[in-house]
Order: C-alpha cells, then sequence, then structure tokens
C-alpha cells in the first residue's frame, strides 16, 4: 500500500496547505518555523534548521523537547509529502539523545520510511550537524485515520 507520489529526488516537496497555521511547517502561522522539506529519495526527506538562541535549556544546548518537534514533524512528513496520506497521527515515538545540539549551529534532520503495513507506517529520523554527525534519533509508528474524522479532530 505504499503511495509514493513524488518521484524526483533532491525535489523541494510543495507547501501544505491543508494546515496552513502548523507551526513547524505552516507557511501562514506567523510564529511558525516555516519548514520545507527535500525529497532524498524515494523513502527519505530532509530539512535544514537553525535554532535560534530562545531555544535553549542548559547553556547554548537546544532543549529536549524541540528534538522531538523536529524529529515528529519530519517523520510526519514522510507519510503527507512522500506518500500523500492526509489522514493520520503519531501513535508512538522514542527519542535517543546522543550528542547535544547547539542553538545557533546549522542542522539537518533526515526522515526515512521504514514499513508501511497499511494501517500504520514506521519511520525513524535524525538530527545531524553540519559535519554529518548524527546528535539525535528517533523512531515513530504513524496510524492512519479516516481523513473525515481528521477534519473533525482539526476542528
Amino acid at each position: 500500500m505504499n503511495t509514493m507520489i513524488n518521484e524526483k529526488a533532491n525535489e523541494l516537496l510543495p507547501v501544505q496547505n491543508e494546515v496552513p497555521n502548523c507551526f513547524v511547517c505552516g507557511q501562514e502561522n506567523p510564529h511558525g518555523l516555516k519548514l520545507r522539506f527535500t525529497k532524498e529519495s524515494e523513502t527519505s526527506l530532509s530539512t535544514e534548521f537553525t535554532p535560534p538562541d530562545y531555544w535553549t535549556g542548559w547553556g547554548s544546548m537546544m532543549h529536549g523537547g524541540f528534538h522531538g518537534l523536529l524529529l515528529d514533524e519530519t517523520m510526519s512528513w514522510i507519510a503527507f509529502g512522500l506518500m500523500d496520506v492526509k489522514g493520520f497521527v503519531t501513535k508512538e515515538m522514542t527519542v535517543k539523545y546522543i550528542r547535544p545540539v547547539y542553538v545557533g549551529r546549522k542542522l539537518k534532520v533526515t526522515g526515512h520510511l521504514e514499513e508501511d503495513t497499511g494501517r500504520e507506517i514506521r519511520t525513524r529520523a535524525e538530527i545531524s550537524d553540519e559535519e554529518g554527525n548524527v546528535l539525535t534519533m528517533a523512531q515513530a509508528t504513524l496510524a492512519r485515520v479516516d481523513i473525515e474524522k481528521m477534519k473533525k479532530i482539526m476542528q
């Protein structure tokens, strides 16, 4: 049940207009990140982001909650952007913190499709620094839901 729609690698995926105020990828949220995603392959995508100074936890390290925010959104874009699945929710996500992530430094967040079972989509993602060192990694299970139910949830 793999319904990939974008065929070219290194292609900037379209802006999502379904939820224009999404904090991470919505282009109409004045306080949002407005992230855009690039297709790396049929089963992977990425985005780049430099966390601002006010995203700190300890010292100049990025607060751990923001790791989850970036990773969850990236894994969601596997379903949304690569597979054209519009109705889904994150059912479960685990995050492993490997090395510190510092604010003010450019990051690359890459997501990968691991398995599509029909009802569930299993994904993984990692945050890397400019040298390619993996700093944080995550795995998630996304559960497909009926699009009409999703619309009711979003109201």
